[in-house]
């Protein structure tokens, strides 16, 4: 089962200047995009790109400006979300857009049900970002290493998509 090339996600960026509720379109970033956004973004997705496939995430009708990155691929019946990152506009102290993290959270789920894995992802996530993670029903495996459970899963595919 291949992935599918791209998701629409219902109203889930925020424009934080006017508080304007946009769709977001997750799709299969290419390396030329990859590239030209390196600079916003701490992860080497060009590197993971070698050993996944990555979607970014941008505003309906604005793909000029990736709002956020994910690493992904199928291991042992999970989707494995290597690295999940938004860009560096959408961190502290000036955030300018909302809904990116939990975004791809949502993304990777349903990525994770189209290919049959029925919902189920894990990830390492960095322990200040653990109690983020726990809001969206994620459970701590071992080390930093965090999942999604399908009932969790569920929920977060029904708001999006």
């Amino acid at each position: 089962m291949s992935m599918k090339h791209s998701y629409t996600l219902r109203n889930a960026i925020r424009f934080n200047p006017t508080g304007k509720k946009y769709n977001a379109i997750a799709s299969i970033a290419s390396i030329k995009e990859i590239r030209q956004h390196k600079e916003y973004f701490e992860f080497d997705f060009e590197k993971l790109a070698k050993e996944g496939v990555i979607y970014k995430i941008c505003k309906e009708n604005d793909d000029d400006i990736i709002l956020g990155l994910v690493a992904v691929k199928l291991s042992k019946g999970v989707l494995d979300c290597a690295n999940m990152e938004t860009n560096k506009i959408n961190k502290t102290p000036v955030c300018l857009h909302d809904g990116i993290g939990k975004s791809i959270i949502a993304l990777c789920c349903k990525i994770s049900f189209d290919m049959g894995t029925d919902g189920f992802i894990s990830f390492e996530a960095k322990n200040k970002l653990m109690p983020y993670y726990r809001r969206f029903g994620a459970q701590h495996l071992r080390g930093l290493r965090m999942f999604i459970d399908t009932e969790n899963a569920k929920k977060l595919v029904d708001l999006y998509f």
